[in-house]
């Protein structure tokens, strides 16, 4: 994977992130301290009260490439002004800074793991590989 020079997290402190995608706001807010301090520039973006979130919701469900793209355009009978980085928090992974659209955007679907790759799991692995640790193969 390239390496990563900025990470935005959508997420909300108004609302509870459903079941199916899995998210511990606390703990993600705290891996991305970890990222901070290996270089990585970080920001957290709380939605609550941000009514219409079209243009974070266009870059994350348009911009990475399809193998890598997310659950957002998947989800049915639902307003993306319900979910985006509110009842599904999202993770915007950059290059760097200043880049059009992401490499890599949480949650998504993994063919490869045959089920959700999740924002915390992501986190956790890449903080993992800057560290020298070797990510388990499932994983990619």
């Amino acid at each position: 994977m390239a390496r990563l020079g900025f990470i935005e997290f959508y997420y909300s402190t108004k609302h509870k992130p459903v079941d199916k995608y899995k998210c511990d706001n606390t703990n993600v807010l705290n891996l991305l301290k970890s990222l901070e301090a290996k270089g990585v520039e970080t920001v957290a973006i709380d939605m609550a009260d941000i009514a219409d979130p079209f243009k974070q919701y266009h870059k994350a469900s348009s911009g990475p490439a399809s193998d890598k793209r997310p659950v957002f355009g998947e989800v049915r009978g639902s307003d993306y002004k319900e979910y985006f980085g509110k009842t599904i928090p999202a993770l915007c992974c950059y290059v760097k800074k200043g880049d059009r659209a992401p490499v890599e955007v949480f949650p998504r679907g993994d063919k490869k793991l045959g089920r959700e790759y999740l924002i915390e799991e992501f986190l956790e692995n890449y903080i993992g590989e800057l560290e020298g640790r070797i990510e388990s193969p499932e994983a990619r």
